[in-house]
């Protein structure tokens, strides 16, 4: 905690040895009220276990593809892209962060690394899911379950959302309970209703939008997941 501000540990992504993560990420948390850093690549356990103490809660981001060979698949598309440096990194993190019961929100690849760790898999590829407009406009309809985290947090069950994404959740991970579905019937949200605390995860980007003045959901979400983390 920061000057009564949970600190927020982001899993980002990379660019060689530099961290590649948009400030949005860390953006959005403050507005949710919490205080977000981006947290140095390890693979020491000892060292994730510092990081799993320090902080309050923990953000999962989006970018490149979880490798399927966590799901028991080689990859079947020239579109999935890898990154074996974050895969260890965010298994290790998440085998760390999960039983210590600290809050956890997933964003994009968020929802699909989370699902794998927790057993599920993924369509390694779909179309028609990665938008042209810029990623304020939310031409994607949403339908949330009612009752569930999503509904409560949004206080309403159709939303219309951004998308960026070519992957989504096949096969649920022990635990999750699908929160929001595409036209198409796609996972776009998943929570887990037993965690001690908040896990939930989305396959859109809250992030890019929640300043907006017409958003009637984005914000929400951080502002839920900062108040589970204090």
């Amino acid at each position: 905690m920061i000057n009564d501000r949970p600190l927020i540990g982001i899993l980002g992504s990379r660019d060689g040895d530099k961290d590649h993560t948009p400030f949005r990420y860390q953006n959005a948390a403050w507005a949710g009220g919490g205080f977000g850093i981006v947290l140095p690549f390890t693979t020491d356990e000892k060292t994730a276990e510092e990081y799993v103490s320090l902080c309050d809660g923990f953000m999962f981001s989006g970018g490149v593809d979880v490798d399927p060979k966590y799901y028991g698949e080689e990859i079947q598309f020239d579109s999935v892209e890898v990154d074996p440096q974050r895969d260890d990194f965010e298994k290790l993190m998440f085998e760390k962060i999960y039983p210590a019961g600290k809050p956890i929100l997933g964003i994009c690849r968020g929802i699909q690394s989370i699902n794998v760790w927790m057993g599920g898999s993924l369509y390694q590829h779909i179309v028609n899911h990665r938008q042209k407009l810029s990623g304020d406009e939310r031409p994607q309809p949403l339908t949330a379950v009612e009752g569930g985290m999503l509904a409560r947090i949004a206080g309403k069950t159709d939303l219309h959302v951004n998308s960026f994404h070519h992957q989504n959740v096949k096969v649920l991970g022990k635990g999750l309970v699908a929160d929001a579905y595409s036209e198409e019937g796609y996972v776009e949200a998943v929570w887990q209703p037993d965690y001690p605390t908040f896990l939930f995860a989305i396959q859109f980007h809250p992030e890019i939008y929640f300043w907006r003045e017409d958003d009637d959901h984005s914000l929400k979400i951080f502002k839920a997941f900062v108040d589970a983390c204090r």
